[in-house]
């Protein structure tokens, strides 16, 4: 018998602007135990990883107050499925996305004084200086991190298997694809490594990286919250 509990679930946001869409990645904390009874103890092995669930992408042009709701009702079915596992939104607060996260925390908090999920920000940043902050008129943690690490976590995680996709996701080919549009690039001014997509508008899915950004800021704060035992060097860009 497989015992399965999910400690932690995290949504992460990638906000979109007028030529792309906002897109949402649901990342979960898995934790299994097998034994043959229906009662486990220290001798039955355990197993942890992540989890991609779900993923949502968007229409152009929906409203940041339409996302917010939509979100808070998505975050709420799946509190009612499982409602002792702890939930997070860590949200793209880069640029627009400062002034939505006040938003998103009105929407959370719409229905008490407590929000349905901790909300937390995310900056994206060049270079390679991590930072933390709060944000200026609500109870939210704004992390600074460079978008190239947020991407070199989540190649980490697929390498070490850390990471794996819900069987038949529909979104696995569109990950994919994002991911191996990615290229690395090298600053002659700064020296820095940068990465960027490599568009092809011939093809609507890789026009930028949405659903990979979604997954990259879960995977960055679910490994700052449970990092692995032996973490792996990333050595590529693959597919799942």
């Amino acid at each position: 018998m497989i015992h399965t509990k999910i400690p932690q679930a995290i949504f992460g946001l990638d906000l979109g602007q007028s030529e792309d869409p906002s897109a949402l990645a649901l990342l979960l904390n898995v934790n299994q135990t097998i034994s043959p009874h229906n009662w486990i103890d220290a001798t039955h092995p355990r197993y942890n990883y992540w989890q991609l669930t779900a993923t949502r992408v968007f229409p152009l042009g929906t409203a940041y107050t339409a996302l917010a709701q939509q979100i808070h009702q998505t975050i709420q079915r799946f509190k009612q499925q499982h409602p002792a596992t702890q939930v997070t939104l860590l949200a793209d607060a880069t640029g627009i996305g400062r002034p939505t996260l006040e938003i998103l925390y009105k929407e959370l908090t719409s229905r008490g004084t407590q929000p349905i999920a901790r909300l937390e920000g995310i900056v994206f940043t060049a270079g390679a200086t991590h930072g933390r902050a709060s944000h200026p008129s609500l109870p939210v943690d704004l992390f600074h991190v460079p978008k190239l690490d947020l991407i070199e976590t989540l190649v980490q995680a697929i390498d070490s298997s850390q990471l794996k996709v819900v069987p038949n996701h529909p979104d696995q080919a569109t990950l994919t694809a994002q991911l191996k549009s990615l290229r690395y690039a090298n600053s002659r001014q700064t020296g820095q490594t940068t990465i960027h997509v490599d568009t092809n508008a011939n093809n609507p899915q890789i026009a930028n990286a949405d659903l990979v950004m979604a997954l990259a800021m879960a995977t960055w704060r679910m490994k700052t919250l449970y990092p692995p035992a032996t973490p792996t060097p990333p050595a590529r860009l693959p597919g799942f």
